[in-house]
């Protein structure tokens, strides 16, 4: 089933590779060109973005159409939100980006609050004036606080009811959301699913082997420990001996089966993970049995409208 994002192509859009991604963002937002929907600034974004948004939407529809009778509120918090509108840069082809497409979906009326968080305020002033514009506030409201300021996401999560059902998308472009960041939001929620974007097949393949084998790339060494809120992870002899036979592969299974660990100590015991055209890879985690057989119902049908094999 294809999902209504308001696509449109976008004329004056120049295509762009990967070199050229800098002299066009700026705070993540295009510098060249604005929406041709409504004249807002939009973010630059891969061809993968429709198949992420495509599997948070399916999912977002059976879990607030399944629980909305079973709790006194449900709540959507979105963690790295964006402005709501997005280019595709291969293609030109503009669109809602994940904020939105919530913001629109029959089941959004479902929600007692809906909070979007960016560590940018312009952003979250732009995404403000569109959620304004679909008539989604007070529902709805961007906010600004940064997962690196794991107190600023205690301060803004705690405003939603506790006896509540919540859905946290987190959305980070690589490895870089500290798991201090993940405890303190389920501190504050104590029923939520997660659903977590991990750049597997981005960041962590391109920069995993040296961050574990060389002396230069601490740095990076510790943005993944503290991703994975596993200390000495890369420093394994396991992982050691994958990163010198440049097992890729492996390093990925690996790196994923840690997170999928320390998500087991917080009570997440049911997680599933789905690759987005083998660059960012969805992690779904519940305390729930019923919050994964949701998510597995919600992935029968993959983006390409194929049937898929769970």
């Amino acid at each position: 089933m294809h999902i209504d994002l308001r696509q449109q192509s976008h004329t004056e859009c120049l295509k762009r590779d990967r070199s050229e991604r800098e002299e066009t963002d700026a705070e993540g937002l295009c510098t060249n060109i604005a929406s041709v929907l409504d004249g807002l600034p939009v973010r630059c974004v891969g061809e993968w973005a429709y198949d992420k948004i495509y599997r948070l939407v399916q999912y977002f529809g059976i879990f607030a159409g399944g629980m909305k009778k079973q709790w006194d509120a449900l709540n959507y918090i979105e963690i790295g939100s964006g402005p709501g509108r997005c280019i595709i840069r291969e293609d030109c082809t503009e669109m809602d980006g994940t904020a939105l497409a919530i913001a629109r979906n029959l089941q959004f009326a479902s929600l007692k609050k809906a909070i979007f968080i960016d560590a940018s305020s312009r952003v979250t002033a732009i995404l403000n004036q569109r959620l304004v514009s679909l008539g989604s506030t007070p529902t709805a409201e961007a906010v600004v606080a940064s997962y690196e300021s794991p107190s600023d996401l205690e301060r803004v999560i705690a405003t939603v009811a506790p006896r509540s059902l919540n859905l946290v998308f987190i959305d980070p472009t690589e490895c870089d959301v500290p798991f201090i960041a993940i405890e303190r939001v389920v501190r504050c929620l104590q029923n939520a699913d997660l659903l977590i974007n991990v750049a597997l097949g981005t960041d962590v393949n391109r920069n995993i082997v040296p961050a574990i084998l060389s002396p230069t790339h601490t740095k990076a060494r510790e943005k993944y420990e503290s991703f994975l809120g596993t200390p000495g992870f890369c420093a394994r002899e396991e992982i050691i001996e994958l990163a010198k036979r440049g097992d890729h592969e492996a390093l990925r299974r690996s790196f994923a089966e840690a997170y999928k660990a320390r998500l087991r100590d917080l009570g997440y015991v049911h997680t599933d993970i789905r690759s987005v055209r083998h660059y960012y890879y969805l992690l779904f985690a519940s305390k729930n049995q019923k919050g994964l057989e949701f998510w597995l119902k919600s992935c029968k049908i993959a983006p390409d409208n194929q049937r898929e094999f769970l």
